[in-house]
């Protein structure tokens, strides 16, 4: 059997960076999707049905994701600060309330398990149905509702309403 390997990964190709930026971030994604694409051109003659690549595909990126966030785990956490002098005279809208809920957040989906960012970016960003995140993970698509349901709660307890000084 020969594969077109740009016919194949080509259609899902912004889908494999969109699901490599949700649960990674934009710093790591397009890392996360040329190391997929790398191993999906070296394992694609195990791929035994095409109509499956999509899925498979998402495996893939799913595995390089758990990876990077292993290795992230071991190095320092920094923050991206705007250079005060860019925005110096510039009549912006003051966006602190913004970049703190943004940080809350991040650090909230940091506290999540690779597997459950990884459901969570499936089904909210990718904006796959419950049956279609189970078949993208191999699992039962009870097990797929309960691991979204888990993951949403771990978020939710990680981001405690704030309390009114």
């Amino acid at each position: 059997m020969t594969l077109d390997f740009e016919a194949l990964v080509g259609p899902h190709l912004k889908e494999m960076y969109r699901l490599a930026l949700a649960i990674v971030g934009p710093d790591d994604a397009a890392d996360v999707t040329q190391d997929a694409l790398v191993a999906a051109w070296r394992g694609v003659g195990g791929l035994r049905d095409e109509a499956r690549a999509r899925f498979w595909l998402h495996r893939i990126v799913i595995n390089r994701a758990r990876d990077v966030i292993r290795e992230r785990s071991r190095r320092p956490r920094w923050i991206r600060v705007v250079d005060p002098e860019a925005v110096a005279g510039a009549s912006r809208p003051d966006s602190s309330a913004e970049v703190g809920e943004r940080d809350r957040l991040d650090r909230a989906f940091e506290t999540l398990t690779p597997d459950q960012r990884a459901i969570l970016a499936l089904h909210y960003t990718l904006d796959l149905s419950i049956p279609q995140v189970a078949a993208a993970l191999s699992i039962r698509e009870g097990t797929a509702k309960s691991r979204v349901h888990s993951a949403i709660e771990r978020l939710r307890a990680a981001m405690p309403d704030e309390v009114s000084p």
